[in-house]
């Protein structure tokens, strides 16, 4: 659709037509012979007298400058093409995964779907892959903690960067330790930087923590106030009594602290589940922001016009140069 911004500009069309009918006169101050009977000579000639300021240019010449007067009001109207609505959606949510990559993680009491073992990273890895592929539009953040907690993405829509970063997580890297009220606290200063009111921080640990800066329920009271619901997942096998043992129990206090839930996940299919389950917890809000593209079309008008004078002139240019030749 076509639009004008300064739709009043067109009454400059009526100008040539005003200027027309106006009754101006040409004044001269070149010397000329006076005749008295001038007005029977002109009548004797069929000569009819002219007293407005109307040029000698053929009908065709103004017709075309008239032409050209009409493009440059439309050019001054500024025309714009105004494009189809376009809708973009902007999450009001965001999600923040801060995944446990202490030693205990290493433990092999996860099963994938062909039935093989592996270790609870690599099932953490194989649920979160398939998560960010349904987190269209929204953005999550990525905090891994061990001997110390720090961000690995802050928060994006750029999954893509996301996937490749969780392909590059081992067990150990950010050392052997398990300080999850640290990812807590780091989490909770992420939010505070941030303006979406739905906040949720997914907590990924085998519950053991071994000497946090913060203990971890403090960190949790610190999640409340700043309204930052918890989702524990306790990771491995609750018969695992072995080197690495589950602490369930400060999961649960944490999320309990700040009005979140708690899930036991002891095999990739119930991880998976998990995540459909924290779907439903927390719906995705979205906000539509829609836009009109806009695309200037004064530049058409004007150039044709300019075109148009340009042929002109060379018309007369040339026309007095064959007039010349047969003169």
């Amino acid at each position: 659709m076509i639009e004008f911004s300064y739709p009043w500009v067109f009454i400059l069309v009526l100008l040539p037509f005003v200027m027309y009918f106006s009754p101006l006169q040409y004044l001269s101050k070149r010397s000329s012979l006076r005749i008295s009977f001038m007005e029977d000579i002109r009548q004797v000639q069929g000569v009819k007298e002219e007293s407005r300021g109307v040029s000698r240019a053929t009908w065709l010449q103004k017709l075309m400058l008239l032409v050209v007067w009409v493009l440059v009001v439309t050019a001054l109207s500024k025309p714009q093409l105004i494009g189809e609505p376009i809708v973009k959606e902007l999450s009001q949510r965001e999600i923040l995964i801060a995944v446990d990559l202490s030693g205990s993680m290493s433990t092999r009491d996860f099963k994938n779907k062909e039935g093989e073992k592996i270790d609870r990273l690599e099932a953490v890895k194989n649920v979160l892959s398939t998560f960010f592929e349904k987190r269209q539009g929204e953005k999550i953040g990525l905090i891994l903690f061990g001997n110390a907690a720090f961000v690995q993405s802050p928060f994006t829509q750029d999954l893509d960067a996301l996937q490749h970063l969780l392909s590059e997580l081992q067990v150990g890297m950010a050392g052997p330790q398990t300080m999850i009220g640290d990812g807590i606290g780091l989490g909770v200063k992420m939010f505070q930087e941030s303006n979406v009111t739905d906040r949720m921080l997914i907590l990924m640990s085998d519950g053991d923590d071994t000497g946090s800066k913060i203990p971890p329920k403090t960190a949790a009271k610190l999640a409340a106030n700043e309204e930052v619901k918890i989702v524990s997942i306790a990771m491995g096998d609750p018969k695992n009594a072995g080197e690495h043992p589950i602490d369930t129990e400060i999961l649960k206090a944490i999320s309990s602290e700040t009005g979140g839930k708690f899930y036991y996940a002891w095999n990739s299919d119930e991880l998976e589940d998990i995540y459909t389950q924290i779907d439903k917890l927390t719906p995705k809000l979205v906000k539509e922001l829609s836009y009109r593209p806009v695309t200037e079309l004064y530049i058409y008008p004007l150039g044709l016009a300019l075109v148009l004078m340009l042929l002109y002139t060379l018309v007369l240019v040339l026309g007095k140069e064959v007039g010349g030749r047969h003169g």
